[in-house]
């Protein structure tokens, strides 16, 4: 089967490698479709994210659709010509956040195109079919359904979060996660949702996607204590000092944005007026809520799919260079014939 690893930093080359067979527990599903997510650009870009370094050859993409071609001996609920989608992290299920139901901080996950573990821009991968979830049948684009994963993204940080019903909340960052986490926002009850960002293309998508208000950093000023929650996700310096004179005394801010390594942060206004800073890494029991979010909004997230091409070297170059350097561009999506 046909594979495309990143070999070194922007350097990427196409693969014959076998098909893999499924274990007892796993089923072999056929890729239809992989999103281009901010991390596979970072590792592309940089080779690295935190302390996370390709330091070997590694096949990027873990938001997929695709369709189960055979399912292991002791798989139950899944068959083949499922339509499905994949939750892109196999934890250990031994250790004490597994045991606690919080298996994203598994120090032993294997996760698609984390190092050292490759992802899914290839035609076939075998998973737990415990963390394969099936597609409804109203989202019928294969496209449209690789959402699910960071959609999974704000539905976690949400559930972390807290928001109470009646809540105003602002979301930094107006791509995809930042959409996310304000859809899951609007679905646990808050009543007025702004998003903040510096570029009108991204804001205007916002508007689009369900947002009350958009705000350009750049050019207004936001509300003073005016938001029971924030999320921030940009992972910027500047939004955290921002967050905290926007959010009222006593909120809440769901940091889910992934910046530099050192980063800074007015803490001492943090504790002054008691605003709880939540962290928020991945997702965890997460993915069905996902995918019905996607189903409630799929009207709207289809336009968020900017770019779609064909899955081959050339066109993942291609997705690769727009995701980093287009500034229209909302989710770009690779098709498998």
């Amino acid at each position: 089967m046909k594979a495309i690893y990143l070999d070194s930093i922007q350097k990427l080359s196409e693969r014959d490698i076998p098909t893999p067979v499924p274990k007892a527990h796993q089923v072999l599903v056929q890729i239809k479709s992989v999103g281009i997510c901010g991390s596979d650009v970072h590792y592309w870009h940089n080779g690295r994210i935190g302390s996370f370094v390709v330091k070997e050859p590694m096949v990027l993409g873990h938001e997929c659709s695709g369709v189960v071609v055979e399912s292991g001996g002791e798989v139950k609920g899944l068959k083949r010509g499922d339509r499905v989608v994949i939750e892109p992290g196999e934890p250990c299920r031994k250790c004490e956040y597994c045991m606690s139901g919080r298996y994203n901080l598994c120090r032993d996950i294997a996760f698609f195109a984390t190092p050292p573990y490759d992802g899914c821009l290839l035609e076939y991968v075998v998973f737990d079919s415990n963390f394969v979830y099936k597609i409804p049948d109203e989202i019928e684009d294969f496209g449209l359904a690789t959402l699910a994963e960071p959609m999974a993204v704000g539905v976690f940080s949400t559930s972390r979060l807290k928001p109470r019903l009646g809540d105003r909340a602002i979301v930094f960052g107006a791509g995809i996660i930042g959409i996310a986490c304000m859809m899951a926002a609007r679905a646990v009850g808050c009543k007025e949702i702004s998003v903040a960002d510096i570029r009108d293309e991204r804001l205007a998508k916002a508007l689009k996607m369900g947002a009350d208000r958009v705000i350009n950093l750049k050019s207004e000023r936001l509300p003073e204590n005016h938001y029971d929650v924030g999320y921030d996700a940009t992972g910027a310096d500047q939004c955290y000092a921002l967050a905290v004179q926007a959010v009222k005394p006593g909120g809440r801010m769901s940091l889910v944005g992934m910046g530099p390594d050192m980063q800074s942060a007015p803490l001492v206004e943090y504790v002054c007026r008691e605003i709880n800073i939540v962290t928020s890494f991945r997702y965890a029991n997460s993915f069905p809520q996902a995918i019905s979010l996607v189903k409630e909004n799929k009207g709207r997230l289809e336009e968020f799919i900017t770019h779609r091409l064909p899955f081959d070297l050339k066109n993942v170059e291609r997705a690769l260079h727009t995701a980093f350097s287009d500034q229209s561009a909302g989710k770009v999506v690779l098709d498998f014939a």
